[in-house]
C-alpha cells in the first residue's frame, strides 16, 4: 500500500479512505488490531520427499525410467537364458484417468521359498534409489506465506520474524517498493507505539550496520533510520544475514481499530529501485541461499466476503513458484515495460460493452500489491464514472456511485485487456461503503489527483488489490514479466506441492503425480515379488 517517490504504490489512499470510512461507519473504537502470528501461521516450506517433481525434470526423469526399464528387460532376459517367464517390466499409463501402473514382475532368478532377490532385482532397486535421489534434488522449493485481510479489502498482512530468538512482525508485501524495514525500539512516535518494534539487544545474531536510510511515500508519509543485519524468516523460508531497515522515525498512517495492524514493509520491487542501495533483497538472498529455485512470487488474495469472521484466511503469497490449484486455464505472461516498476502494456479498457478511450500515455498499468484500489488518470476516471448512471463527484469525498450498483447487472464489469485476454473486476467490488449521502457509496476506482498528493500528473493505470484479488498474479523477477490467470473462487486448501515456473495444463500436473506414484509403486512391487 506504499509507493516510493513517483512509483506505483500509495499509502495515502489507504490512510485517507480508511479514516474516512471509519468516520462514516460504526466500527468499534476498542477493537483489537488484527495481527498475524508466526507461531499460529508459520508458513510452509515444503522440502520433503512427498513433494512432486519439478516439471522441468519430468522429461529427464521419464527418459531415465524408460532406459532403466529397457536395461532391466535385457538383464532379465540374459539371466533367464531365454526362459518362458516374462522379465520384470514397467509401463506408465498415458492417461491420468486410468491406472498409473501396468507392470509384470517375474519370479525368475528368485529362489523359491527363499524370499531372496536376484542380482538383477537388487540392481533395479539400486537404480531406482538413485533416480529417487536425483528427483529429490530437483524439487521445486517454495515457501508459502498465509495472509490476513481486513473487512474493507484494503490491506493484507503476513507474518515474518527477525532475530535469534525470533521476534514476530506483521508486514505488508509491497511490489511497489523495494525495501524491507520494521519499526525499531528507538521509535517512539504515535505510529510506532501501535506497532511491534524490533529490539536489537534481544537478538544474539543481530549485527549493526549503522548506514542511514530513508524512504518517502506518495501519501507524504516517511520512514527513516539505520540498517541492521540479522536472520529473517518469512513464508517458512529462513534467510541468513539479511540487511533490513530499523525505523527510528515512522510517520506513516496509524492503524485504526479493527484494521489489520502492520509493523513494517517487505518490498518486492526490483532490487535496483531500493533506497537501501548496495544490499541484496530478500528474493535475491532466497535464491543465493538455495531456499527457492525460481525467482518468482505469485499471489492469491481472498476477498473478505469469502472469508470467515476472523478474516484469517486472506490468501497467500507463494515464493519460488506458482500453484496450479489456485487458478484455471493458462497464465498470460506480459513483459515488464519499465526499469523501475512492475508495469505492463494495456490493450483496451471496457466498462460492460462500452470501450473507454485510452490515450497512448495511459496504455500501461502498474500491478501493485501495495495499493488498495484502482487508480486512473483524471480523464479516464471521469469517463469510467460517467458510464455509470447516477454516479457523482464530490470535492471532499471524490467519486461516488449508487449503492445499488453492488447488485446491478445492467452496467457490466470493468475489464482490462492484457495480452489479448480479458481480466475483469465486478462492479460489486467497486462499491465500498455507504457515504453520508443516502443511497450513495464511495467508489474504489479513483483518479491520481484525488488519491495522492502531488501525483495528479501520473498518466498510467494502477491496478492495486481491487484488481489482484479477482485474479491470480505471478511476478517473475528473472524474466521480468507478470503473469495473469483466472483465479479459483475459493482456494482448495494449501499450496500444491508441484510449484512450477510455467503454466501447466491440468493433465500435466496429474502426469507428474502419476510419474512419482510409478517410481514408488514399482519399487514396492519389485520388493513384493521376492516373497513368491
Amino acid at each position: 500500500m506504499r509507493c516510493k517517490g513517483n512509483s506505483s504504490s500509495f499509502y495515502g489512499l489507504l490512510a485517507t479512505v480508511t479514516l474516512l470510512l471509519l468516520l462514516l461507519s460504526d466500527h468499534p473504537t476498542n477493537a483489537e488490531l488484527l495481527r498475524i502470528s508466526v507461531q499460529k501461521q508459520p508458513g510452509v516450506n515444503p522440502r520433503s520427499p512427498k513433494e512432486r517433481a519439478h516439471y522441468g525434470s519430468r522429461h529427464e526423469y521419464m527418459t531415465k525410467l524408460l532406459a532403466l526399464n529397457a536395461h532391466n528387460d535385457n538383464t532379465s532376459s540374459d539371466d533367464n537364458n531365454n526362459a518362458d517367464t516374462s522379465p520384470p517390466s514397467l509401463t506408465l499409463s498415458s492417461s491420468p484417468a486410468s491406472s498409473p501402473i501396468i507392470a509384470k514382475a517375474a519370479t525368475a532368478g528368485n529362489e523359491k521359498g527363499g524370499g531372496r532377490e536376484s542380482e538383477s532385482e537388487l540392481n533395479l532397486m539400486s537404480q531406482l534409489d538413485k533416480l529417487e535421489h536425483e528427483l529429490i534434488q530437483k524439487r521445486a522449493f517454495v515457501g508459502v506465506a498465509p495472509l490476513r485481510g481486513n473487512s474493507l479489502d484494503t490491506q493484507w498482512v503476513a507474518a515474518m520474524s527477525i532475530g535469534t530468538p525470533p521476534q514476530e512482525f506483521s508486514v505488508v508485501f509491497d511490489t511497489g517498493s523495494g525495501d524491507l524495514w520494521v519499526s525499531s525500539a528507538g521509535c517512539t512516535s504515535r505510529v510506532c507505539n501501535s506497532q511491534r518494534r524490533f529490539i536489537p539487544s534481544q537478538s544474539s545474531s543481530f549485527q549493526m550496520d549503522n548506514t542511514r536510510w530513508q524512504i518517502a511515500y506518495a501519501d507524504t508519509s516517511q520512514a527513516s533510520g539505520i540498517l541492521g543485519i540479522d536472520n529473517v524468516t518469512v513464508a517458512g523460508i529462513s534467510i541468513s544475514n539479511q540487511t533490513f531497515g530499523l525505523a527510528s522515525y515512522n510517520a506513516g498512517p496509524v492503524p485504526s481499530s479493527g484494521t489489520s495492524g502492520f509493523d513494517g514493509i517487505m518490498g518486492l520491487g526490483f532490487e535496483g529501485t531500493s533506497d537501501m542501495k548496495g544490499f541484496r533483497s530478500p528474493i535475491t538472498n532466497m535464491m543465493l541461499q538455495n531456499q527457492i529455485d525460481q525467482a518468482i512470487v505469485s499471489v492469491w488474495l481472498n476477498k473478505a466476503s469469502e472469508q470467515d469472521a476472523k478474516l484469517s484466511n486472506g490468501g497467500e503469497f507463494i515464493f519460488g513458484g506458482v500453484d496450479p490449484s489456485l487458478y484455471t486455464g493458462s497464465i498470460t505472461y506480459l513483459p515488464v515495460t519499465s526499469d523501475s516498476q512492475w508495469q505492463v502494456a494495456v490493450d483496451e479498457v471496457y466498462i460492460g460493452r462500452k470501450e473507454l478511450d485510452v490515450s497512448k500515455s495511459s496504455s500501461y498499468a502498474v500491478v501493485d500489491t501495495g495499493s488498495s484500489y484502482i487508480l486512473l488518470p483524471d480523464y479516464l476516471a471521469t469517463a469510467f464514472h460517467r458510464a455509470i448512471p447516477n454516479s457523482q463527484y464530490d470535492k471532499d469525498l471524490g467519486w461516488m456511485v449508487p449503492c445499488t450498483l453492488a447488485k446491478s447487472t445492467s452496467v457490466g464489469d470493468l475489464t482490462f485487456v492484457l495480452g489479448g485476454e480479458k481480466f475483469s473486476v465486478p462492479l460489486s467490488d467497486i462499491v465500498i461503503l455507504e457515504s453520508g449521502f443516502k443511497g450513495i457509496c464511495l467508489s474504489a476506482v479513483d483518479s491520481w489527483s484525488e488519491a495522492t498528493n502531488g501525483h495528479s500528473s501520473e498518466s498510467q493505470i494502477l491496478l492495486g488489490d481491487l484488481f489482484i484479488k479477482n485474479h491470480y498474479i505471478v511476478y517473475d523477477f528473472a524474466d521480468r514479466r507478470i503473469g495473469f490467470a483466472q483465479k479459483v473462487p475459493l482456494a482448495p486448501g494449501g499450496i500444491g506441492l508441484n510449484a512450477q515456473n510455467s503454466a501447466p495444463s491440468a493433465s500435466r500436473t496429474r502426469e507428474e503425480h502419476w510419474a512419482i506414484m510409478a517410481l514408488m509403486t514399482t519399487a514396492a512391487m519389485i520388493a513384493a515379488t521376492s516373497l513368491f
